[in-house]
């Protein structure tokens, strides 16, 4: 087994333990795809229908881009498709994170658009996260209907599913996933009090330019804009 192979698989695993032990997912559900350094036509991928806490090394599935098997006992997630379109088609992306958490099936099964209400958020994501129309699971169709939602952000719900995020590394993939379960949580809640407030939209797209500057090639982040009003003397 190469080096990178090896090391590559460890990483899935502690990320798909992590989802688990952050309560990102249930039981087998969820996936994870990770680029394999030094050959970014190959992916590291969770198999299907196996628990993450008893996932070893030669569980985790290497796929090309085709979705072919190139090393591994088991199948690959269901959804392996989904994973190898996006890579296929987005080259700066080293990780996909697919989650089942409470809070974005929430989200998910009702429609709901989450705003950019929090600093974290948008800096994860680069704004807010929109829902997109029901894909059938285990088709490509999980590709082609979050194709537009995600080409200017990190995550997506989907509809009557779960959430899908990615990243510069899995890493970022993680991340993403994360801070997008939490801030469901706190716009659900927040939402029983009446309107939630979203951030301007000048610090939104400043904060944004943060979450770009992760990818390979992109642009410097923003110069930052211009402090909001506030007090001018905070002393008792």
């Amino acid at each position: 087994m190469k080096d990178t192979w090896l090391e590559t698989r460890i990483k899935v695993i502690t990320y798909a333990r992590k989802l688990q032990a952050e309560r990102l997912v249930y039981s087998t559900a969820g996936n994870i795809s990770c680029r394999i350094p030094g050959e970014p036509e190959l992916l590291a991928v969770t198999p299907s229908g196996r628990q993450y806490d008893l996932l070893v090394p030669e569980d985790i599935t290497i796929v090309n881009l085709d979705g072919e098997i190139i090393d591994g006992h088991l199948a690959p997630t269901s959804e392996v498709t989904m994973h190898t379109l996006i890579s296929k088609n987005r080259p700066e992306i080293g990780g996909i994170v697919h989650t089942h958490g409470k809070a974005v099936m929430t989200m998910a099964n009702l429609g709901w658009r989450l705003p950019p209400i929090l600093t974290g958020l948008v800096e994860a994501t680069g704004g807010d996260v929109v829902t997109t129309p029901y894909s059938q699971p285990e088709t490509d169709q999980m590709y082609y209907y979050t194709e537009p939602a995600l080409r200017e952000r990190g995550a997506t719900f989907l509809e009557f599913h779960g959430c899908v995020s990615y990243g510069a590394s899995l890493e970022k993939a993680f991340h993403t996933a994360a801070v997008v379960e939490g801030a469901c949580e706190v716009y659900l809640a927040a939402r029983q009090f009446g309107e939630v407030r979203e951030l301007p939209k000048e610090q939104v797209a400043w904060i944004a330019s943060y979450w770009r500057a992760q990818f390979p090639g992109a642009p410097e982040p923003l110069p930052a804009p211009a402090p909001l009003p506030g007090p001018k003397d905070m002393r008792l």
